[in-house]
């Protein structure tokens, strides 16, 4: 073959027949040749998508048993002793103790958001969250503002109640921090007091009816006895010590669990026959059910720099469980592995004008005012997060995020003060 083409290149390229789709017209269709291109890269996606499924339960359950063995917790089978401390529970005397009797008090300082740069160093900041145990993040700040760990934290207009085993910085002056008195503490004790303090006093204090230090000096606490006179630390130590076993087990059993769940869910999916590839019928004018499909291609990361909605055509939403309706829907085409396994490249997504009402926690379609050379364009499809704060003036935003779905993908993180604009709500992948 190569010697002919070398002796006699046009005759042969000439007379060389390609077989191409066509449409009924006897034209190349085009639509079809994208269409089936787009499906091969979708099937490549998804066995990239399998096999990293695996890996990460894989990692998760190699990161739990790692952070067990180092921490000592990876011996987690009830002991005749941990036994007998669950069966005596009910058993137990209990007392009412004034909590300054059990604890020394403190305020401590208030050390802004605005002043501190969050990751720059290794000490935790504290806020009043139930979540990630109430570290806001890790800073380098001054030294004189740190405060002593190994004690009870209380956020103090949430009163949320932590063990805090480093020394850390506060947010906020109304936060409290507890310190035994009277006795040695231990991770296990001080673990056990949390769970009294937040039974006996939650239910006392509110947003609007917050803690103090003032307020707390005169409540008590209930805790086991041992002669109705001193509190039962052993007791204290004995039961959380096997309550925390039992916890373990479950997580290390859920996590296996979830490890053997995704490779069930990926042997289904790969034994399912995949349907066949249908050319996406685009229209070239309105009939009822259709809406418009523009040209934004959409990177599930941005769309084109500067590239405003052109119809492409209509495309048939009537049997998407909703009624279409041109002026309320429309579609895009989406881009990029952001959002998988939700959306992905190259799927129709389909979209609700966005007017007005909440969107947190909904997969929206965003424009913002700024190119950004990390994504690539001013256009995104992300899931919208906020948290909001109340002050005298009412409620405001602290934080925006427009988050993947991928884990590989980093969240977009907006200034409250910038120029974004949410401009449709998604509903379905056509």
């Amino acid at each position: 073959m190569l010697q002919v083409l070398v002796r006699n290149v046009d005759e042969t390229f000439r007379n060389i027949n390609v077989q191409l789709p066509q449409t009924d017209n006897g034209e190349i269709n085009f639509t079809f040749i994208e269409e089936f291109l787009r499906e091969l890269e979708r099937a490549r996606l998804r066995e990239l998508e399998r096999a990293r499924l695996r890996e990460l339960e894989r990692a998760r359950l190699r990161e739990l048993e790692a952070y067990l063995k180092a921490t000592g917790l990876d011996n987690y089978e009830l002991t005749e002793a941990d036994k007998d401390a669950l069966r005596n529970y009910k058993n137990l005397q209990w007392k009412e103790f004034p909590i300054t009797k059990i604890f020394t008090i403190h305020n401590t300082h208030n050390i802004l958001a605005s002043d501190v740069k969050l990751n720059s160093g290794a000490t935790p900041y504290l806020c009043a969250s139930a979540e990630n145990n109430g570290v806001n993040g890790y800073i380098s700040y001054n030294t004189d503002l740190l405060e002593q760990g190994n004690c009870v934290f209380i956020g103090g207009k949430t009163f949320v109640v932590s063990y805090q085993k480093e020394d850390f910085y506060s947010n906020d002056s109304h936060n409290i921090a507890l310190y035994l008195k009277d006795y040695a503490p231990t991770r296990a004790n001080l673990l056990s007091l949390v769970t009294f303090v937040r039974k006996s006093l939650g239910h006392k204090y509110t947003w609007g009816d917050s803690v103090s230090k003032a307020k707390i000096k005169g409540d008590t606490i209930t805790l086991p006895t041992l002669d109705g006179k001193q509190p039962d630390f052993n007791a204290m130590e004995r039961l959380i010590a096997a309550m925390q076993k039992i916890v373990i087990a479950d997580v290390a059993k859920y996590t296996a669990r979830n490890l053997e769940a995704t490779q069930e869910v990926i042997d289904n999916q790969e034994e399912r026959q995949e349907p066949a590839i249908t050319p996406l019928h685009i229209y070239d004018i309105y009939q009822p059910g259709r809406i418009p499909l523009y040209t934004l291609r959409a990177a599930c990361g941005y769309f084109e720099d500067g590239q405003l909605p052109e119809e492409e055509g209509w495309i048939d939403a009537s049997e998407l469980g909703f009624t279409p309706d041109p002026k309320r829907h429309f579609a895009i085409h989406a881009k990029g592995d952001s959002m998988l396994p939700k959306i992905k490249d190259g799927d129709i997504c389909i979209f609700e004008w966005y007017n007005a009402g909440s969107r947190n926690g909904e997969i929206v379609l965003t424009q913002s005012s700024e190119y950004d050379d990390a994504y690539g364009g001013r256009y995104t499809i992300k899931r919208y997060h906020s948290e909001k704060t109340v002050t005298d003036e009412g409620w405001q935003h602290s934080k925006v995020e427009l988050q993947p779905l991928n884990p590989d993908f980093d969240p977009i993180e907006l200034d409250e003060f910038g120029d974004y604009k949410t401009i449709g709500i998604f509903k379905c992948v056509l």
